[in-house]
């Protein structure tokens, strides 16, 4: 019995590394497909998303920086992706902050964790983008800040306020996502380690 005991709950980590792979992959291909259509969004962050809100801090972190640090070893090691890292790790942080309250229960809750972190996101990417690159990050938001710029705005402003629009779609969508899926999963790696449930 409980050898058994010890095997099932073993079965969670594994489980859980698994969720956090199948995360980062789904990050890269995401942002891969967005980067190739040049679109005004970024799609690097359901799969953290979905780990930090169903699995906790550290998958959440894990997915979140493994995920910069692939598109540093997909395009060559730029240095374009790894400062963002900070806005990943955001994300995970305040997902879990309405998890812990309690505050994760609604889809109202989750869209105001969804607005809580596409402000956060866009506040630290801006800051990034404007000091680190200078507004010029080589995804196809630049087209926005460009154009921003020209119209009058500092890099600052304009790589902050390019962002919150593309954040607000782009992080609503992913928080929805971990939302939807959160208590599936917390489910399916429950029964698979022989324990109840979360929540």
């Amino acid at each position: 019995m409980q050898v058994r005991a010890s095997g099932r709950r073993a079965s969670f980590p594994l489980l859980t590394l698994l969720f956090t792979l199948a995360a980062l992959a789904l990050n890269l291909v995401l942002s891969v497909i967005n980067n190739a259509l040049n679109l005004p969004f970024f799609m690097d962050s359901i799969g953290t998303a979905v780990v930090s809100a169903a699995f906790g801090i550290v998958p959440g972190l894990i997915a979140a920086v493994g995920t910069e640090l692939l598109f540093e070893l997909v395009y060559g090691w730029t240095f374009r992706f790894l400062p963002f890292a900070v806005c990943g790790i955001a994300t995970v942080l305040i997902i879990r902050a309405f998890v812990a309250a309690g505050r994760f229960e609604t889809v109202g809750e989750a869209l105001l964790a969804s607005l809580a972190v596409a402000m956060a996101n866009a506040l630290l990417g801006g800051v990034i983008s404007a000091f680190v690159f200078g507004g010029i990050t080589g995804a196809g938001i630049d087209y926005l800040v460009t154009g921003m710029v020209a119209a009058g705005q500092s890099v600052l402003t304009a790589s902050f306020w390019a962002r919150v629009p593309a954040n607000l779609i782009d992080k609503t969508l992913a928080v929805l996502v971990a939302f939807f899926v959160r208590y599936p999963l917390e489910s399916f790696v429950a029964r698979r380690s022989g324990g109840a449930p979360r929540g």
